[in-house]
């Protein structure tokens, strides 16, 4: 079976994360996506543990694709960047807004060459407005579309960053979706399409519908009650942590009895969700008070009480335990494999799952320039750039 995608030619002339891995996603599901990077490499490349110059984050983002090593700023390249554009069928680029332009690579000269393209530009802030022209990095965009002071909250606290780039791979992920719905429509129109997706506007998104929860209903007469998030819990055991979580009444109920909470349980405040909104303070309070009498149990103990009774619950596990980790195992999320360069891998798969076509396991990462010898033949212009691959270069 082939990928969903297969037959789609991808030129990525994104680096660093939200782009190559828009990329990556769309290398997954069966396109061919070319990989344009600058002679010394993507500096994601140095970013991370890396072994033999190849770090592990730039193979997950670049699985897949082939790598041909430009000068973009050389006008000798712009008839292969021509040539590759009038070929493709979707371009993706991650510069700051009004670089692609002076390259002479912007939306309106690539669809002279082809109209049917599907041309996505990714920017921090957006192509316009007082941010537009700004260098913008995840953390930058978490604390500018308040993320981090919304993280913050739960716990009372002051502004504090999530642990990873959650705006670059959720800007990614939109891309990507937002790629194959316009190669749907082109299906049905013959039209290309520029898509323009700014990380900013991503992360308002993506906290809308539960962080904006309050500011969503406008005027006086609003009941305003805690997001869904505020019902989990973390609680500390005698071998670990684990998170549990109690939405409905019957999950209330369910907890109580599992830990002997018969005091919580028959407090008139606490009866049901509404009541336990408008005392939110009052429960988290008495909750914290009766599971300080589970910090003798252990992890196993308390997971198989709350499963006892249907209480959604979990244990808080490392990152370096996950391949080992049953339900994972099953769900068959973890491969091994040799890189050329960087030696044995350990990666996730693509999460979702087809029943008619395949996910076609991806190559690894590239090296720089490694397939411009390859791709100037295909496009029958081997003799117009020196098609050496360029050589690595040192940090």
């Amino acid at each position: 079976m082939a990928g969903p995608l297969t037959g789609v030619t991808v030129v990525d002339l994104s680096a660093v994360v939200s782009g190559p891995l828009t990329g990556a996603v769309l290398a997954d599901l069966g396109a061919d996506v070319i990989k344009v990077e600058k002679l010394e490499g993507d500096i994601q490349r140095n970013v991370g543990s890396r072994r033999n110059e190849f770090s592990g984050s730039f193979h997950v983002l670049n699985r897949g694709k082939r790598s041909i090593a430009l000068d973009l700023k050389d006008p000798a390249v712009m008839p292969v960047l021509k040539s590759l554009v009038a070929r493709a069928d979707v371009l993706i680029q991650n510069f700051r807004p009004g670089v692609v332009q002076r390259l002479g690579l912007g939306f309106e000269a690539m669809q002279r060459l082809n109209s049917r393209l599907i041309y996505l530009s990714i920017s921090g802030f957006g192509s316009e407005g007082p941010e537009a022209g700004k260098r913008a990095y995840d953390p930058i965009i978490q604390a500018y579309s308040a993320m981090v002071s919304v993280q913050g909250l739960k716990r009372g606290e002051g502004p504090e960053q999530v642990n990873q780039l959650i705006m670059d791979k959720l800007t990614a992920h939109t891309g990507a979706q937002a790629i194959a719905a316009a190669l749907y429509a082109r299906e049905r129109t013959g039209l290309g399409e520029h898509i323009e997706l700014s990380m900013l506007d991503t992360a308002v998104a993506f906290m809308w519908p539960d962080a904006g929860a309050d500011v969503t209903l406008q005027g006086e007469d609003i009941e305003h009650r805690p997001p869904i998030s505020a019902a989990g819990q973390l609680v500390e055991l005698a071998d670990g942590w684990a998170a549990f979580m109690t939405l409905s009444d019957g999950e209330f109920t369910g907890l109580c009895r599992a830990l002997d909470l018969d005091a919580l349980r028959a407090d008139p405040m606490f009866q049901t969700l509404t009541s336990r909104q408008r005392n939110r303070q009052a429960y988290s309070d008495s909750l914290k008070e009766a599971l300080l009498k589970t910090k003798s149990m252990t992890v196993d103990a308390f997971l198989a009480k709350l499963d006892a009774e249907q209480v959604p619950a979990a244990s808080v596990k490392r990152l370096e335990d996950l391949h080992n980790d049953p339900q994972l195992i099953a769900n068959e999320v973890f491969r091994e494999r040799d890189h050329p360069v960087a030696g044995k891998l350990r990666e996730a798969r693509p999460a979702a799952r087809f029943l008619n076509a395949a996910l076609v396991p991806a190559s690894a990462a590239p090296s720089i320039g490694e397939h411009t010898e390859a791709i100037l033949r295909e496009l029958g212009m081997l003799e117009a750039l020196d098609a050496k691959p360029a050589a690595k270069t040192d940090d």
